[in-house]
């Protein structure tokens, strides 16, 4: 994976995290916690993962340019209570995504810019990726563009004119940064939230209300889905229950891989959650698998390791290596975008 070089100080906050400095076995679990006041993420395969983030802090708005393994990004209704309630605009340099934001599917390929909203449920599966990207607070968005309503979930996709001139702007506000200083930032953070508001601008708005209603039910789905792991779930059961036919469930669950998947991804992570307590519990593996419907403890590992790149036992060790609270990052490593994403 290409990363960034060493770049000399700047007058602006500026942070580069290299997972590469890392010991391997601390390179996941540092870049999952520093990058929670967004969202969660796991590994999307079991190869090695790598990621590195060169970020700056512009009091008002974040900006970094990243790259990662393939992952899993995660945002749960009530997240936006515990902080992080932004805007996120993602131009991928390479790779993309497939997800839903607040029960919207989203698609987005290399060239297209994305808008996500933090304060909605959020799921996306990407690809090794690079990403440019801006966190704007949605108090920030409204201040210095009050009459700007963006559609969350809309992608401008790669080639149209307006994504274009939206692609020069972030790009060349990306490379003007080593050079600008504190007193820049009022002037450059209102052209810079002003060009996403317009270039977002009513862009979406010609979907279809049925459609949209149809869309808006996902989230109820999917936190049902939830609340229901231990019973038998079935896309019949589903269509019975939201009075909606097998086509429309398809077609929702379409960028989430399906149903079944999505069942089985929802099931791995509390058996996930499980493991990481069966530290204290001294819960056996087998029998959280059983728990959340894995009969068979091979099939099981195989699946776990596929999704979380590690075995159960390894989740256990892990747990027991480290505090109750998670990720010691003090202790391990404390990238500074990780603090600015708090405080933002």
């Amino acid at each position: 994976m290409a990363t960034p070089t060493d770049c000399a100080a700047t007058n602006l906050p500026h942070d580069l995290f290299r997972a590469d400095q890392l010991p391997e076995a601390d390179r996941f679990p540092v870049w999952r916690e520093s990058v929670r006041p967004l969202f969660d993420s796991l590994p999307a395969t079991s190869e090695r993962f790598d990621a590195w983030v060169e970020s700056y802090d512009l009091r008002e708005v974040f900006m970094a340019r990243c790259g990662f393994s393939p992952l899993t990004f995660q945002r749960r209704a009530g997240d936006a209570a515990d902080g992080g309630d932004h805007w996120l605009v993602q131009l991928y340099l390479q790779g993309g995504y497939l997800g839903h934001n607040g029960g919207r599917p989203v698609r987005v390929g290399r060239g297209d810019i994305g808008l996500l909203d933090l304060g909605r449920v959020l799921e996306t599966r990407a690809p090794a990726s690079q990403v440019l990207s801006v966190v704007i607070p949605r108090d920030v968005f409204r201040a210095l563009v009050p009459t700007a309503t963006p559609r969350h979930g809309t992608v401008l996709a790669a080639g149209r004119p307006v994504t274009t001139i939206l692609t020069h702007h972030l790009t060349t506000v990306w490379n003007s940064l080593p050079e600008l200083t504190v007193e820049d930032l009022e002037g450059v953070n209102r052209t810079l939230v002003g060009a996403v508001a317009g270039a977002f601008a009513g862009a979406g708005a010609g979907e279809a209300s049925r459609e949209a209603l149809a869309r808006a039910g996902l989230d109820a789905m999917l936190a049902w889905i939830r609340d229901h792991l231990d019973q038998d779930l079935t896309p019949e059961r589903l269509c019975r229950r939201f009075g909606c036919s097998r086509t429309t469930l398809y077609r929702l669950f379409q960028p989430l891989g399906g149903v079944a998947a999505y069942v089985r991804e929802q099931r791995l992570l509390r058996c996930y959650r499980d493991l990481r307590r069966a530290a204290v519990t001294g819960e056996k593996v087998v029998d959280v698998a059983v728990r959340w419907g894995f009969d068979s403890q091979s099939h099981f590992c195989r699946l776990f390791r596929r999704a979380f790149a590690m075995t159960p036992s390894d989740v256990i060790d892990q747990a027991l290596a480290q505090p109750a609270d998670g990720v010691d990052l003090a202790g391990l490593a404390s990238p500074a975008f990780h603090h600015w994403l708090r405080h933002l």
